[in-house]
């Protein structure tokens, strides 16, 4: 495989996974966020989108990274894979686990407080991921 090919390759599959995962992990959200009715919708909406951090991670990854990629594509490859794959998982599961709090938001059982704790706990496997770009 051409050189170029495998550093544009990383770059986008990088980033690509980190972004798929924020926009699987927001349509499981805001899923539940419709479903909490019209009265309830804004009071869960900073729990609906958490998921979208991870998207931000492994955007801001790519770039941080894009001259580390240039010089050693095998370096940049599996770090940005590694970035990348975090951020995917954390936001599939965090949307899972707002999703759940926004229905018990809804159900009259918890408060957004609580939704955004349990919610930050899948978040902090995306910030490792992150943070071993800097690692290298």
């Amino acid at each position: 495989m051409d050189i170029v090919m495998l550093q544009k390759a990383a770059f986008y599959l990088g980033i690509g996974l980190g972004l798929a995962g924020s926009a699987w992990g927001l349509s499981i959200a805001f899923q539940a966020a419709m479903g909490a009715g019209k009265q309830k919708f804004f009071a869960v909406l900073p729990l609906a989108v958490l998921p979208s951090t991870q998207g931000i991670y492994s955007l801001l990854a790519g770039l941080l990274k894009k001259d580390a990629l240039a010089a050693d594509p095998s370096i940049g490859l599996i770090l940005l894979l590694v970035v990348g794959v975090s951020c995917f998982v954390s936001a599939l599961y965090q949307g899972k686990v707002c999703a759940a709090g926004i229905r018990s938001i809804a159900d009259d059982r918890n408060v957004l407080a609580n939704g955004i704790v349990s919610a930050a706990m899948p978040e902090t496997y995306a910030v490792l991921g992150f943070v071993s770009v800097f690692l290298f």
